[in-house]
């Protein structure tokens, strides 16, 4: 079997493979443009790599995504490299054949080779576990908060809402999150959840949120629409105590309710304290979407991995 990189022509070929696991509710043209416009992404472009488990004939096995970004060790401090892991796709003949295993497991070696930086790869997990706990992964806590949407004018009890143009500059403005080590998004990977948006709200015919989020004094909170399943994903919440984070939470049920979104959804990790009073009616471990973590670098834990936001899903 050979690991290799997929050229652009490769990776349009793979759409059409995979159309039938993602497309959704788009026709097939949809799709593959969908997938195009993200690759073509500023963020995207810089940080994407479709990477192939393929037989000595050729055949593909196997397929999966990396996504390079930023993080930093405590120890140091030390800047690194981390590793995104999205899209891992067999057909489904193919399947239980051990291809997935075999294709993480080389590709851990491959990146820690080629990369001397190289401190970890993540994904966020919709299968059974053991899929990828047999290369090696650790799963991570998480805990899905979900707050019905409310009317009202998302503007109240927040010093201003965040226009797209302006979410880099917002993110730019938090600090790093203290502990052993951190993956840091940065503002263009916030513009590739937008983009998302963006597409979506077009091919559906949606309106799209009045913001990007919102600040509150030292308080911010940054969020994109999920319309396929009705939701308004906070992709990042950076509050110093419950009071800022409830009014946040409190604009970002407001701006749903606006973009016609059911309710907002809030992604809650090891790292975060406790939250504001305000109750979810939806509170419970999240099992399509559970954070798993490889070190790369003998310096890095599993357990180290502790701040989670929803901006680091690929």
């Amino acid at each position: 079997m050979i690991l290799m990189e997929a050229t652009p022509e490769m990776s349009r070929a793979r759409d059409r493979d995979t159309y039938g696991a993602w497309g959704g509710p788009l026709p097939m043209a949809a799709y593959l443009q969908f997938e195009w416009r993200l690759r073509n992404h500023p963020w995207a472009r810089a940080a994407r790599a479709l990477w192939l488990l393929c037989a000595d004939d050729g055949e593909v096995l196997t397929s999966c995504e990396t996504y390079r970004m930023p993080s930093l060790r405590s120890d140091g401090p030390a800047m690194g490299h981390s590793y995104g892991v999205a899209s891992v796709y067999t057909e489904p003949h193919k399947r239980r054949l051990g291809y997935v295993t075999e294709l993480l497991t080389r590709l851990a070696g491959h990146l820690a080779s080629l990369d001397p930086s190289a401190q970890a790869m993540f994904l966020f997990s919709d299968v059974a576990l053991g899929v990828y706990q047999r290369s090696g992964f650790v799963a991570r806590p998480a805990l899905n908060l979900a707050f019905s949407a409310m009317p009202g004018d998302p503007g109240q009890g927040v010093d201003e809402l965040l226009p797209e143009h302006r979410a880099a500059q917002a993110l730019a403005a938090i600090a790093p999150p203290g502990g052993p080590f951190a993956i840091l998004p940065d503002g263009d990977q916030i513009d590739w959840h937008l983009e998302r948006e963006r597409i979506f709200a077009a091919v559906m015919g949606r309106s799209r949120p009045p913001a990007c989020g919102a600040r509150l004094g030292g308080a911010t909170a940054l969020w994109a629409a999920e319309y396929r399943t009705g939701q308004l994903m906070v992709l990042l919440l950076h509050a110093p105590g419950p009071g800022e984070a409830e009014a946040l939470l409190a604009c970002a049920r407001r701006t749903a309710h606006a973009a016609g979104l059911a309710r907002a959804v809030l992604w809650k990790t090891p790292r975060d304290g406790p939250w504001p009073e305000a109750q979810p009616e939806d509170r419970a471990e999240r099992l399509d979407s559970v954070p798993m973590v490889l070190p790369l670098d003998a310096r890095v834990r599993a357990v180290d991995w502790e701040w989670i936001p929803r901006v680091l899903w690929v």
